[in-house]
């Protein structure tokens, strides 16, 4: 049976990255829940998608931001915790792929550990818990540097006592690398991309065919071409394509390598059905709809 996993707080319904998404995935019919963190300038693991804060979905006093926000990883917590970002700004609010989403008040910026006191309150089994770390080695100074938010990452999923139940997904395959050899019991996904969406986002400065800084060192053209050969490789226990690279021709690959499929960007009922046909590990939806209902 496929896992449901609520993407980013269920973004497709409840904003993204918040307390209020959280609790709201815990009631609905999922089998975990995905998020996107970062670290502040002070140390502190935050649950938030973009490097810096959105003038799209941010509000200081009421007011929605005008200019260019404050960078994650260089604002101390507590002055990141004075924004909102509970509301999508009303002239960028009509979202075609998402016409179900709510907008609430007051939903500031969570902590990673007060994320993991809601899952351990919850009733009920505990959840699964998609953790995205997010770096960019083509932006170093606007992203944090992968080692120390994935240590930090690491620390709270133990004083959590989570390891059984959380997995650490990462586009920079640094920061799977640097799981495995800090605590290998945690588990770990590589997220790809299709070309036609990131461009040549994720290639070396050459082009195709030449090392890209996101890889770690295992490109495709390494291995034969193949991401997922390239993924065992690199020592990887899961594929997470975005969900219209899965065919069944790439899950019988997958499945000769010993990889588990875990696509995610899923949005609409027919693309979670077929992937619950292919039979994939898991599905990282958006909400309204489940595939559970």
């Amino acid at each position: 049976m496929t896992l449901i996993v609520a993407g980013a707080t269920g973004y497709g319904v409840w904003p993204d990255n918040t307390l209020g998404g959280l609790r709201r995935c815990l009631e609905a019919p999922v089998d975990g829940v995905e998020i996107d963190v970062q670290i502040t300038a002070d140390g502190h693991v935050v649950a938030h998608h973009d490097y810096r804060l959105s003038r799209r979905q941010t509000r200081l006093g009421g007011q929605w931001l005008t200019g260019s926000g404050p960078i994650i990883r260089d604002t101390p917590l507590a002055d990141l915790q004075r924004y909102d970002v509970g509301a999508t700004r009303p002239d960028k609010a009509d979202d075609p792929q998402h016409p179900h989403r709510q907008h609430w008040d007051n939903e500031p910026i969570p902590t990673l550990d007060a994320m993991f006191e809601v899952l351990k309150a919850a009733p009920g089994p505990r959840r699964l818990f998609y953790i995205e770390i997010k770096t960019d080695p083509t932006a170093p100074d606007l992203a944090p540097a992968p080692e120390p938010v994935t240590d930090a990452v690491i620390a709270a999923i133990e004083a959590h006592d989570y390891v059984q139940h959380a997995k650490i997904i990462a586009f920079d395959w640094q920061v799977l690398r640097r799981t495995a050899a800090r605590n290998p019991a945690i588990a770990t996904a590589h997220l790809t991309i299709p070309r036609r969406l990131a461009g040549a986002a994720l290639d070396g400065k050459g082009g195709e065919g030449t090392p890209s800084p996101w890889f770690d060192g295992f490109d495709a053209y390494r291995h034969g071409g193949s991401d997922l050969a390239a993924i065992k490789a690199h020592g990887g226990m899961e594929w997470s394509p975005y969900h219209t690279d899965v065919t069944p021709e790439r899950v019988a690959e997958a499945a000769r390598l010993g990889l588990k499929v875990g696509p995610w960007g899923l949005n609409h009922a027919p693309d979670i059905a077929r992937m619950q046909a292919l039979a994939v590990w898991s599905a990282t939806v958006a909400g309204p709809a489940w595939g559970r209902e």
